[in-house]
């Protein structure tokens, strides 16, 4: 396993390279966090182990090495800041030579991470944890990102007391993925309750996808 910081198309980002890789796997951090904190540096490793794939980490807009200091909870999901995802996650995979099929996101990274997926239709496998509906203001542009994700198979994973992302905005937002390719899972807990045990879900549907 290699691992580095780089700076594709100028943004900050970390890499794990298992070797021999079959594609690009794209992996959103959550809100508040980074491309370096401790549980992403070692889901970024379980994820390339698990799939063979690369996996890249950027810093999300507000985040890590990109902070300008200001408070990113009010502007966080916004559609502004998700416009910019989507381009960074572009620039970042044609710097990185393509081959982008797979993403996996959690909160923040579920918001920004599925309107980068609608505008992705390389991507064949997309994950998202901790994710769906958060608040009304959000309800309508999500509701039509959503319906833009027939082309992947999605799996999402999710908590029963999650106040952040309440029960039924996840099973509004997953109810408006066009088709059958999609699955749902819950775990009892709250927001930052997700088992270890849905990191090996995500590998084994990651790779059910993408082989």
């Amino acid at each position: 396993m290699e691992e580095a910081r780089i700076e594709p198309a100028g943004i900050p980002a970390k890499i794990y390279d298992p070797g021999d890789a079959r594609g690009l796997l794209l992996l959103g951090h959550g809100g508040g966090s980074s491309k370096d904190a401790p549980n992403f540096v070692a889901l970024g490793r379980q994820l390339a182990e698990g799939t063979g794939l690369r996996v890249v980490c950027i810093d999300a807009i507000g985040h890590g090495e990109r902070s300008t200091g200001e408070d990113v909870r009010k502007t966080m999901g916004s559609e502004r800041n998700a416009a910019q995802m989507i381009a960074d996650w572009r620039a970042v995979t044609d710097d990185l030579g393509g081959g982008a099929v797979a993403y996996v996101g959690y909160s923040m990274g579920m918001l920004y991470g599925a309107p980068t997926v609608a505008a992705m239709p390389e991507i064949k496998a997309a994950v998202f944890g901790v994710g769906g509906i958060p608040a009304a203001v959000m309800r309508e542009r999500l509701l039509g990102v959503a319906a833009a994700l027939a082309h992947p198979q999605v799996l999402m994973i999710n908590m029963t007391q999650d106040e952040t992302f309440p029960v039924a905005g996840v099973h509004e937002f997953f109810d408006a993925i066009p088709g059958r390719k999609k699955r749902l899972m819950f775990w009892e807990g709250d927001h930052v309750g997700l088992p270890s045990e849905s990191t090996r879900h995500a590998i084994a549907f990651v790779n059910r996808y993408t082989s």
